[in-house]
């Protein structure tokens, strides 16, 4: 099942984040010290006004209809690596968030911290028990798990069969990671909190929609 989002919703995220990121690096409070930023970096590369034109206000508000190329090229030419920056977001999220099987899987294995050779499901469930453990996981961990098996295995319970199914645990373990005030202060502040938690929210709600008679009334009514 994969994520239910739009190319332009995608495109918008990642492009607002990403100018968010770069403005933060550089210390600036806004977009307008963001773009004298740049304009004074960039006054042996022939570029545009980009001060009093406020071109790149567009590209934090996310109104781009499709890969804004060009600004990335510009861009990269100052801060370097900026392709790789915008296709896997702050801290790999849009990976995890949009990445498929194989993507996850590398995701899960790094964050688990477990052999490349040994399996995703010993992955997956070293995950489960350090939170039955300790309570605790990372939102990159957490939510790469969670796509992964509502792709894979989305309906599945824990051994003993009761209870919610495993993809809604790591839902519930992802929504509660996202709202950690790490997370939420560092993902406002690049501008996508509220819309990464309603893409979370989304992918649930399609997983419980596609087979709503193997789900509990719990998981309907935690949505």
């Amino acid at each position: 099942m994969p994520a239910p989002t739009n190319r332009k919703i995608q495109i918008k995220l990642r492009t607002i984040a990403l100018m968010n990121t770069l403005r933060i690096e550089v210390r600036a409070k806004n977009p307008h010290q963001f773009s004298i930023w740049i304009q004074e970096n960039a006054s042996n590369l022939s570029w545009p006004d980009l001060v009093d034109s406020n071109r790149l206000y567009k590209y934090f508000k996310g109104n781009v209809s499709r890969h804004p190329d060009q600004i990335l090229k510009m861009l990269d030419q100052i801060f370097g690596n900026i392709e790789n920056k915008y296709w896997s977001g702050p801290e790999g999220l849009w990976t995890a968030l949009w990445g498929d099987t194989q993507n996850l899987s590398e995701n899960i294995k790094n964050t688990c911290k477990i052999s490349e050779k040994d399996s995703i499901e010993n992955a997956i469930n070293k995950f489960f028990m350090t939170i039955l453990v300790h309570g605790e996981s990372s939102l990159l961990s957490s939510l790469s798990i969670y796509r992964f098996l509502s792709i894979t295995d989305p309906y599945s319970r824990f051994s003993d069969g009761n209870g919610f199914s495993r993809a809604h645990n790591a839902y519930e373990q992802t929504l509660k990671n996202l709202e950690t005030t790490e997370a939420k202060s560092r993902l406002t502040a690049l501008g996508v909190f509220e819309a990464v938690r309603q893409e979370i929210i989304e992918i649930e709600r399609a997983r419980i929609a596609l087979k709503p008679a193997w789900v509990t009334s719990l998981e309907f009514a935690r949505l």
